[in-house]
């Protein structure tokens, strides 16, 4: 959960945040849990999307700054971790079927140094829910 102070009383307000598990491998999960400790996620909150892949790396994304969301196959040769290839930066788990956020104007990312996107790759678990919630969550953000 993320908070919002209301200024008015001065109090914390939960924010609801919709979690997204990120796919794992069984195959790489044991290099994963050593190399990137914690939890592997991505949670689309009122105004920001947050991927985390443990330690090495992270992403937040303003809502606002999402102009497309798509899908791709990421391949398992591509490797798997945090991922960063042409024009784009990987939060890929496991090979397999991915959500693509572009934004409308690069943003700053750990992986895990900090780098400048314009398209990252998150490999979820459920892309079609995924995709179907961040669609959600830009039509309601104000504009």
């Amino acid at each position: 959960m993320t908070e919002d102070r209301d200024t008015a009383s001065g109090r914390s307000e939960p924010q609801p945040a919709t979690r997204f598990r990120l796919r794992r491998s069984r195959l790489a999960w044991p290099f994963l849990s050593l190399l990137a400790p914690g939890d592997h996620f991505a949670a689309i909150t009122p105004g920001e999307l947050e991927v985390r892949v443990g330690l090495l790396g992270r992403a937040r994304i303003p809502i606002g700054l999402i102009g497309r969301i798509t899908t791709m196959h990421w391949p398992w040769w591509g490797g798997v971790g945090v991922r960063i290839g042409r024009g784009l930066v990987a939060f890929v788990p496991a090979s397999g079927d991915c959500a693509v956020v572009e934004t409308t104007e690069p943003v700053s990312v750990r992986a895990p140094l900090a780098w400048q996107t314009s398209r990252v790759v998150i490999g979820v678990e459920d892309v079609e829910g995924f995709a179907a919630a961040l669609a959600e969550a830009r039509r309601d953000a104000p504009a």
